[in-house]
């Protein structure tokens, strides 16, 4: 656990050292959006360090399509 703490603490301050000049240029937009998926990442880092079982991008996924894909292939079975 502690050799993928420190991976991605490198990975992440490498990340921001080289993008923070360039995010100083930028329209609030792109700031906006950068910290988005930043914020999304290092949730799936934690989720990935500490091994639980937090909802995950397949579970939104799910969450959205599963019913109405079901519905599709209830119509196209017959059910």
């Amino acid at each position: 656990m502690i050799g993928k703490v420190i991976v991605l603490l490198v990975l992440y301050t490498v990340l921001l050292l080289f993008d923070f000049s360039r995010l100083k240029k930028n329209e609030k937009q792109v700031i906006y959006i950068y910290s988005i998926i930043i914020g999304i990442s290092f949730y799936l880092s934690v989720d990935f360090i500490l091994q639980v079982d937090w909802p995950n991008l397949k579970d939104l996924i799910n969450a959205v399509f599963l019913g109405p894909a079901q519905r599709i292939v209830d119509y196209f079975m017959g059910k």
